[in-house]
């Protein structure tokens, strides 16, 4: 369901992704997963440590 142009409340409604950056995201740093891994290794959330292994 969409807004009516008419509805004068959404005149001046900015859109909800207004200056924000758009599209595919950079991918994780090797950095980033190790530190990921650390963390779960840590917290002992074997689960969520063996689905990270997986990709």
């Amino acid at each position: 369901m969409t807004y009516s142009h008419l509805d004068p409340s959404m005149q001046n409604r900015a859109a909800w992704n207004a200056g924000k950056t758009v599209g595919t995201k950079r991918p994780l740093t090797q950095k980033q997963i190790w530190a990921i891994r650390f963390f779960l290794d840590r917290e002992e959330r074997l689960r969520d440590r063996a689905c990270s292994t997986l990709q």
